[in-house]
Formats: structure tokens, C-alpha cells, sequence
């Protein structure tokens, strides 16, 4: 069940000793059956209550904690925000209250103003890549091989293919893409899933919160890169990068960011699948829209290539 924000303050000064609240705030969440709130207490401290209006929504709920719990020990514990109780529904499931994470929520023209921030950020990706797989796989994540998840692209190219939803130039390009087994070759890490402005605070020039780690995951440290290498300019990218690099203990796949651009490029593809299994018109209308710009650049991309060798037979 549903509940707003003043039922939500009840469940936070029931779990947290002396929390008397004096205002509440929604929060809105991309999970409509995830209800979420910011509550401040008469002593100024503040806490965020969330608290699932679903079974499935308190499925994800969980494996946040228990992620979040086995994050505690790691050099991540200080963007990782505190739980500080729970609360039993009376439908079952419990609601969870953590303290509010410092700074503010991230906007993409903080993170493409500040290079400072950018490589912050990169420095977190890092540590969330060299978390050990044993405590991931202990939290109860699922862990992934890169050939499935490389046969995972493959079928949704498939699918694609088959409905005749991809321009000649756009399935070739993925085609051989996929087809590159050094591109593939690379060791799975443990990854937020869905890195996104929704899930981060920033802090001045760092960011200060992590949070929703129901997505997380041994897979393609690839993917928690990929929407920034779409989003952000080359210059910026390269110095987010470049702290990323330098916080890893080891070395990176020497293709790590090539696939980032794939996996970017695949994500449209998977919108696309979205919109059609659920019946969503707008969503597919969306995802075909991007499709045809990538056809575009494509496009552009071979005829700069035809042109720089006819000037190369002239020379």
C-alpha cells in the first residue's frame, strides 16, 4: 500500500530513538511502488524513510540493504548513507530509515561544470569496481560471465533484427562489434547497475552519496561508464577517466572505454525492446528516434571516410 509523506514521518519516529519530526518532503522516485520521503526532526537531524508499496518493490529494497551492508567495510562506507532502523508493515515488508545523504542530488550541469567533481566521480566508480567478489557474491548479487552477457547483446540484436527495427548500417555496426572477441574479453567486477543522476549526491567538488543498490551486480564494469561517456564531453570524460585509472590498483581492460560507447549504444537497443514488450508507443518512439541518429552520424562518419581516401588517391 501507498503511503504519504505524514505516514511516513509516523514509521521514521517509531524506528529512530528520539526523532521528533517537524517536516517532511517528498521525494520522488523512478520506482512507483517505492514510497520515499526526507523527514527533519526537531533536533535538525534528518532522515530519509522509504518504504515499499509492493512486494517486488521490497524485494529491491532488500537487496539495497543488504548490499549497502556489505559495503560497510570497503572504501565506499563514507558515500554509503547509514541505516538507521526499520520498521515492520503490517502487509508485510519493512520500511527503512537512513540518514540523509550529505550535499545535494546531482544534476548533469554540476557534474559538466566542475572537472573536479568529474574525477570525484571516477574515483568512486573505481573502489565500486575493486570491491572483492566474494563480498558482492555474499551480499547475494548475481554474478555474470562475459560471455553471457556478450550472448545477452547478441540476443537482443537478434530480436531487433527480426522485427526489422534497425537500419542496415546500425545492425552492422553492432554486428561487428559483437563479433570483436578481444573487445569482450575482459574480467567481470562488481557494479552499481544503474549509475545515473538519480542515484548520486554531489558535495562542492565531490560526491558524497551512493545510494539504490538493488541493481548491483558481477558484470561489465563497463556498464556503470557507459551513460557518461555518452553524456559528457570528450574533455571531461578523459578526466573522469583518468582519476578512474588512477584509483584502480591494477590496470584497466585496455578497451574499457570502447565497450563503454557499445554498451551505450546497446542500452538504446534494450529501450527499444522495452517499448515493444510492454506495448509502449512512446518509448518506442523514443528509442527509434536515436536509432535514426545514430544512422545519421554513421552515415556522416562513411562519407568523411570516402572522402579522406579520394583526397588520399589525389595526393
Amino acid at each position: 500500500m501507498h503511503r504519504n509523506s505524514y505516514s511516513l514521518a509516523a514509521l521514521a519516529a517509531a524506528a529512530v530513538p528520539g526523532l521528533v519530526p517537524v517536516r517532511t518532503t517528498p521525494i520522488a522516485t523512478p520506482a512507483e511502488d517505492l514510497d520515499v520521503a526526507g523527514v527533519v526532526g526537531e533536533d535538525a537531524r534528518r532522515v530519509v524513510v522509504s518504504s515499499p508499496a509492493s512486494t517486488a518493490a521490497g524485494l529491491r529494497l532488500e537487496k539495497d540493504l543488504r548490499v549497502a551492508d556489505a559495503l560497510t567495510g570497503s572504501p565506499l562506507r563514507g558515500v554509503v548513507p547509514p541505516v538507521l532502523g526499520f520498521v515492520k508493515l503490517p502487509e508485510g515488508g519493512r520500511a527503512v530509515i537512513s540518514q540523509a545523504p550529505a550535499g545535494r542530488p546531482l544534476m548533469l550541469e554540476d557534474l559538466t561544470s566542475s572537472s573536479a567533481l568529474a574525477r570525484s566521480l571516477g574515483v568512486v566508480i573505481a573502489r565500486i569496481h575493486t570491491v572483492p567478489r566474494y563480498a558482492a557474491e555474499a551480499a547475494g548479487v548475481e554474478s555474470f560471465t562475459a560471455p553471457a552477457l556478450r550472448a545477452q547483446h547478441a540476443e537482443h540484436l537478434r530480436r531487433a533484427q527480426q522485427g526489422g527495427h534497425l537500419p542496415a548500417a546500425v545492425a552492422q555496426r553492432w554486428e561487428h562489434l559483437l563479433a570483436d572477441e578481444e573487445l569482450w574479453d575482459f574480467t567481470p567486477q562488481f557494479v552499481h547497475g544503474d549509475m545515473s543522476e538519480e542515484n548520486l549526491f554531489g558535495s562542492g567538488d565531490r560526491i558524497s552519496a551512493v545510494q539504490d543498490w538493488s541493481s548491483a551486480r558481477v558484470a561489465d564494469p563497463a556498464s556503470d561508464l557507459a551513460w557518461l561517456i555518452s553524456t559528457l564531453e570528450p574533455e571531461l570524460f578523459d578526466e573522469l577517466y583518468a582519476a578512474y585509472r588512477e584509483e584502480l590498483p591494477t590496470a584497466s581492460h585496455p578497451r574499457l572505454v570502447e565497450r563503454a560507447q557499445a554498451l551505450g549504444e546497446f542500452a538504446v537497443l534494450e529501450w527499444l525492446l522495452h517499448g515493444l514488450d510492454t506495448g509502449d508507443e512512446t518509448i518506442v518512439s523514443d528509442a527509434r528516434g536515436m536509432i535514426e541518429d545514430l544512422d545519421r552520424d554513421l552515415a556522416q562518419l562513411a562519407r568523411e571516410e570516402a572522402e579522406r581516401t579520394y583526397d588520399g588517391l589525389q595526393g
